[in-house]
């Protein structure tokens, strides 16, 4: 298996995984957009297309009956009001509602006028691209679907300050967001004996031989294997997997520090979406532990340039890790590499 396998794998699993009871982040794609919602339901709908890189068209909006609303159209190049042009017709896009920010790397058209904004989506639902000048393009194939999502997971349908579908119900109709929840740190206050770190990758290399073999784990990763301390009868062991150009995949693993069978780590990256295929978090990509926080973390590129992966930490928490921030973008594109929609925060 190569290093793309482990990486694909991480960004969504082989086995879909229902989502728990309660879960309220969500992640769904219509052809060239996605919808992401965080556990807060602040939600994104982003479109771009990977063969027209470097531009997009995004809608940021805060859950609440006054939650705050932006529809941004960005490229990495310079480009003016006049450019911007809706299936070769030109969008008419200015005055007080719409905001041009321009330099020779990147320019962005924006706005939050509630009824800019609403006119806009009514033309782009109808339509199959937004041009930008030269070959600055978005598709809006799968639009409609994904600005409908966006309305639907903020239950605005019917109402005032929906994007599409409005009707008479108030704002105040409108759900608050759910509060987010508070993980705080864990200090890891003690430490591996020495020469202990070498007895647990040891350990667990001898009693895993079967599990790396069939992950066709390479024996000769140019990266180190890691033992941390826990607590006083836990460790967490990383041991190298795949090496590929940009970056590492590995197995961890709940060692027993007194002796006994390790414990394959399976790491929870729940959330709602139409993806049939995504679950929980069985590779470790580019891992990292910091014992002053309790945090592991890791961050996963689809591929070198960044335009799409996911990236997560979670905290010890005494008896397990658990889930504190996630990003995710499954298709590959847009106009800011690294910047993935986050689907799950939490407080410390």
């Amino acid at each position: 298996m190569l290093l793309l396998g482990a990486i694909a794998a991480t960004v969504a699993a082989a086995k879909p995984i229902p989502a728990p009871p309660g879960t309220v982040q969500s992640y769904d794609g219509y052809k060239s957009w996605l919808v992401a919602c965080d556990n807060a339901l602040r939600c994104v709908a982003k479109g771009f297309s990977d063969a027209h890189p470097g531009a997009e068209i995004v809608i940021d909006r805060d859950a609440g009956p006054s939650g705050k609303l932006a529809l941004s159209i960005r490229a990495e190049r310079a480009f003016a009001l006049g450019d911007v042009r809706i299936d070769g017709k030109p969008a008419g896009l200015g005055g007080p509602a719409w905001r041009l920010d321009a330099n020779t790397d990147e320019t962005t058209l924006s706005s939050s006028d509630l009824a800019g904004v609403r006119q806009l989506v009514a033309r782009l639902r109808n339509a199959a691209r937004v041009t930008l000048g030269g070959d600055a393009e978005v598709s809006l194939d799968g639009f409609a679907a994904a600005v409908l999502r966006l309305d639907e997971r903020q239950s605005r349908i019917g109402g005032v300050t929906a994007l599409v579908r409005t009707g008479p119900l108030p704002a105040s109709r409108v759900p608050r967001p759910p509060a987010l929840p508070k993980i705080p740190d864990h200090p890891i206050t003690v430490t591996l004996a020495p020469g202990e770190e070498k007895r647990l990758i040891a350990a667990v290399r001898a009693d895993q031989k079967a599990v790396f073999a069939k992950e066709d784990c390479a024996s000769d990763v140019p990266v180190d294997p890691e033992a941390h301390a826990l607590d006083k009868t836990q460790a967490l062991v990383i041991i190298p997997c795949l090496m590929g150009a940009y970056q590492g995949s590995a197995l961890g693993y709940i060692a027993p520090r007194r002796g006994g069978k390790p414990k394959r780590l399976v790491l929870p990256t729940p959330y709602l979406g139409n993806d049939a295929e995504r679950g929980d978090e069985s590779y470790l990509t580019d891992a990292d532990f910091d014992p002053k926080t309790g945090t592991l973390s890791m961050a996963a590129k689809g591929r070198g340039m960044a335009d799409c992966g996911m990236s997560a930490s979670w905290i010890w928490n005494g008896e397990r890790f658990v889930l504190s921030d996630m990003a995710l973008q499954q298709m590959c594109g847009g106009a800011e590499p690294g910047d993935w929609p986050v689907i799950f925060r939490s407080l410390r």
